[in-house]
């Protein structure tokens, strides 16, 4: 099968056998037969001789019904070093093959255990895992290999050669990693393995074998057989031809052998002993071992060690479609009969055996579902509960088990799958307890409809009926998902006063994350001083449920009390993480993203945004996959990265947009201004920034503007519209008075002493810099700069030189560059020598590389300027450092 695989043996070779070992992913595709599984068995033995530990997994597809039965494949020569993960990880793996007990571990917390144990066998010997047929892996086993090969990066020594069919889908081969398609052999390679495998081959024979196997060597080697035994039939495709030669032999066995083949085919597990149990049961005489004989001796399968396995993918779907139905079901049907010590299993196979309602097999296809959750894998427990609900007699029953294959589907972030278990749900006879789920599971993924207050109202009604059932958990899920709605779009202030109502009107429920989450989100600015004072009851340090944190995290943050998120925020990242919820630690991720950039902490912010991200693509999250994006536009405006943050800016407003996402908006609004104000160009700083405080706009919300004001008025002063910011300015003023927002506060004691007249302006600076901004260093060093500055207009030199320096230095160590730099040339202004962190940073030693390669070219510094889009000034502060001038 390896002949004429030169090239491609060289590379994996190569990539297995490289010293030191360089992490690295490769996915083999190509048709079945077309020698993929040979070229890992290449791979294989170059691993083996390199002393590199070996690692496989082969997906089978009777098998992807049994959760993590592919990673337990993978795992199991080495899961005794499990002792050495943490006990969390080590419960939550073993926990996943029933080897433990563990209460319902996360999927991602049973992969980062998958990934830790796997990294800790390479810190002894580079680890090679070979999967073969991953489109065949379960779910669950899919998941968590991609999920591993998403984070393997050069320096850790594992390397992941997979290899699937072309045409199938699946997580690992969507995933965008280095594919090498195998391709068919060429006629003199398609002849050395005819004539080494089929010698006795007439002429005419041998055309027709080349003309239909098309370089396949599994059809050069099993074609012959048929043109011999069909010289005029042809199917219609290559698989078909290859499936059916393996499905003439099966037709050629002795009767019990080809029963015994039949229970190989439909048992994943191929244990001998539970093959001639069942092949009994299934002929009504007892059976021996040597009743696979004669399908050894056709090709078809080989016995090693008790377990029965067989020689290729397609003779098991070639048995499978040979066979009847009735003779599948009867198949399925005798395997239960022998699997009475593994119910899971049993019951599984006892519902392949049936067709019409059976409810005894439906309810313990429901048990399953508890079992499966219980080790993490979500997805069994959903087409357990899906194959529950076709079994089940009574309509009621279908559509309450179709809706919690839903909820877990939820959970997952599965959008496609919950919309279509919803649809068939409502077909069905549903209790109001049940219709009140269903309003729930349809509104969960649909936060954000523009301006649609009439669904906010539907909810609320929902969740009142649901209050009155007492089911308060319920009404708070539906009431959280109605308040989203008004915090990403606008559904007007009728609908955002019924939400706080209803809210109000739950009994007990005060203390509830969720209930200060819907205040603070439905209600951002009214609300306000009712959550501030709440969330001072919570000690972040005692709470140890991190979703908890979480919505504490969003309450704090929707009210702009970022100092009390930001504490929230620590506890529930280190928590989710350490479970390995990486849905929900994706939202925490987005809002840490922008809750450190308001408070200045950009590197924290960074890698916040780059994780978030990533976390929100792989958890299947697209608005917060968009909010993180325009939050890292914000953080790249702030380093004075404008070319960067205009591009993000551009791709977070594109998603934004089709749903009229009025926070998403506003926040790209921001970026743009704050990069355009580093460019130099300050008109279009404020019309961006502008647009953010206009009730009329898309881009106005509510809570989100207030992050503005900064900006807007720096924008106003350097572009000649102080009057415009003042009237703003003057407008928020009766919004504070209501308020207690920290985050309008600090903002609007900086507006008001930038956009002051000359006369009033130091009171306003130094009442500014009087409140407590120890929280806060991005607005204190700002304050000062502004401050700084405005000293050295009044030709206060001395006064105005520690200010400059102290906010220089701050924003240096914030990194917040284009602020930082406009603090070295007002020091230049105010006649002192510009100051230089050190060392410089990055983004420091980039700028200046970029602007001394730019003026050996001859640019002008209008035009470099414009190149690096950043101010002249900046250009010009550029220079002098690097000439030393």
């Amino acid at each position: 099968m390896l002949i004429g695989r030169g090239p491609e043996i060289e590379m994996l070779i190569w990539l297995v056998r490289t010293d030191p070992v360089r992490g690295g992913v490769l996915l083999l595709s190509g048709d079945p037969g077309i020698g993929k599984t040979a070229l890992l068995r290449a791979a294989e033995s170059a691993a083996v001789a390199g002393r590199r530990r070996v690692l496989s997994i082969v997906g089978v597809e009777a098998e992807a019904m049994f959760p993590f039965a592919g990673l337990h494949q993978l795992l199991r020569p080495v899961l005794n070093a499990s002792a050495r993960l943490s006990e969390t990880q080590r419960d939550a793996l073993l926990g996943a093959f029933g080897l433990a007990t563990q209460s319902r571990p996360d999927p991602f917390l049973i992969a980062l255990a998958a990934l830790e144990l796997i990294t800790v066998i390479a810190d002894e010997e580079p680890v090679v895992i070979l999967a073969d047929d991953v489109q065949w892996l379960d779910p669950e086993s899919h998941e968590t290999l991609t999920f591993i090969a998403r984070r393997i990066t050069p320096d850790l020594p594992i390397v992941i050669i997979a290899a699937a069919r072309i045409g199938h889908t699946g997580p690992l081969i969507d995933a965008d990693f280095p594919n090498l398609v195998v391709k068919s052999v060429d006629d003199d390679a398609a002849e050395q393995i005819l004539r080494a495998h089929a010698p006795h081959l007439t002429d005419t024979e041998r055309r027709r074998v080349h003309r239909e196997a098309l370089g396949n060597p599994l059809a050069l080697r099993e074609l012959p057989a048929v043109v011999r035994r069909s010289p005029g039939q042809r199917s219609p495709s290559l698989t078909d031809r290859l499936e059916r030669a393996f499905a003439g032999r099966i037709v050629e066995l002795p009767p019990p052998t080809r029963d015994a083949v039949l229970i190989a085919t439909i048992d994943p597990v191929g244990k001998l002993t539970e093959i001639l149990a069942a092949t009994s049961v299934l002929r009504g005489a007892a059976v021996s071992a040597d009743v696979l004989e004669p399908a050894e001796s056709a090709g078809l399968l080989c016995v090693t060690e008790g377990r029965a396995e067989f020689r290729h993918p397609l003779i098991r779907s070639g048995i499978l479609q040979s066979e009847s139905m009735i003779r599948r079901q009867a198949a399925h049907g005798a395997l239960a009969e022998v699997l009475t010590s593994q119910p899971y299993r049993q019951t599984w196979h006892q519902a392949q055996s049936i067709i019409g309602p059976d409810d005894a097999v439906a309810d313990r296809l429901e048990a399953n579902a508890t079992i499966a959750l219980a080790r993490g894998a979500v997805m069994a427990a959903i087409n357990d509960l899906e194959r529950s609900a076709q079994l089940s007699s009574s309509s009621g029953s279908r559509g309450h088990r179709l809706l919690l294959a839903a909820e877990h589907a939820f959970d997952l972030g599965r959008a496609d799958i919950v919309t279509d278990l919803l649809a068939a749900a409502t077909r069905t006879e549903l209790s109001e307890h049940d219709t009140a789920r269903l309003e729930w599971l349809r509104e969960i993924f649909n936060d954000g409809v523009p301006g649609d207050a009439v669904r906010v109202f539907e909810l609320c009604d929902v969740a009142l009926r649901s209050a009155a059932g007492h089911d308060a958990d319920l009404a708070l899920n539906l009431l959280l998902g109605a308040s989203l709605r008004c915090w990403w779009a606008d559904t007007g202030p009728a609908a955002r006063t019924r939400v706080i109502t209803v809210t109000r009107g739950l009994t007990a429920c005060e203390d509830d994350p969720r209930y200060l989450a819907i205040l603070a989100v439905a209600e951002p600015v009214l609300c306000a001083r009712t959550v501030i004072d709440s969330l001072g009851k919570f000690d972040p340090a005692g709470i140890a449920d991190g979703d908890a944190l979480r919505l504490l995290t969003m309450a704090a943050h929707a009210v702009g009390d970022e100092p009390t998120a930001a504490d929230f925020l620590a506890g529930a990242e280190e928590i989710l993480r350490h479970q390995g919820r990486l849905g929900l630690l994706s939202q925490v991720l987005s809002m840490a993203v922008m809750v450190n950039l308001t408070l200045g902490n950009l590197d924290r912010a960074s890698a916040a945004a780059e994780e978030g991200i990533r976390l929100a693509v792989e958890t299947g999250q697209p608005i917060w996959r968009t909010g993180t994006t325009a939050c890292e536009s914000v953080h790249q405006a702030l380093r004075g990265h404008a070319e960067q943050a205009l591009e993000l800016a551009a791709e977070a407003e594109l998603a934004a947009s089709r749903g009229q996402l009025n926070d998403l908006l506003s926040c790209v609004q921001l970026a743009r201004g704050i990069a355009w104000l580093s460019a130099g160009r300050d008109r279009d700083a404020y019309l961006a920034l502008r647009r953010a405080f206009d009730p009329a706009d898309a881009s106005y919300h509510q809570r989100e503007r207030f992050g503005a004001l900064m900006f807007l008025a720096d924008a106003a002063v350097r572009a000649g519209h102080r009057t415009d910011a003042t009237q703003i300015l003057t407008r928020l003023e009766p919004v504070a008075r209501t308020t207690p927002t920290p985050i309008l506060g600090v903002h609007l004691r900086y507006a008001r002493a930038v956009l002051a007249e000359d006369d009033d302006a130091e009171d306003l600076y130094l009442l500014a810099l009087c409140q407590d901004l120890s929280r806060w260093p991005l607005a204190k060093a700002k304050t000062e700069l502004a401050y700084g500055s405005w000293l050295r207009r009044m030709g206060r030199a001395d006064h105005a030189r520690t200010l400059l320096r102290r906010s220089q230095e701050d924003l240096d160590r914030i990194g917040a560059l284009a602020w930082a730099d406009d603090a070295r040339a007002e020091s230049r202004a105010n006649g002192d020598e510009a100051v230089w962190a050190t060392p410089d940073s990055v983004d420091v030693r980039q700028r200046r590389q970029n602007v001394a390669d730019l003026v050996a070219k001859g640019l002008t510094e209008s035009d470099i300027a414009q190149v690096l889009c950043v101010a002249p000034a900046t250009v010009d502060l550029y220079r002098r450092y690097s000439t030393g001038s």
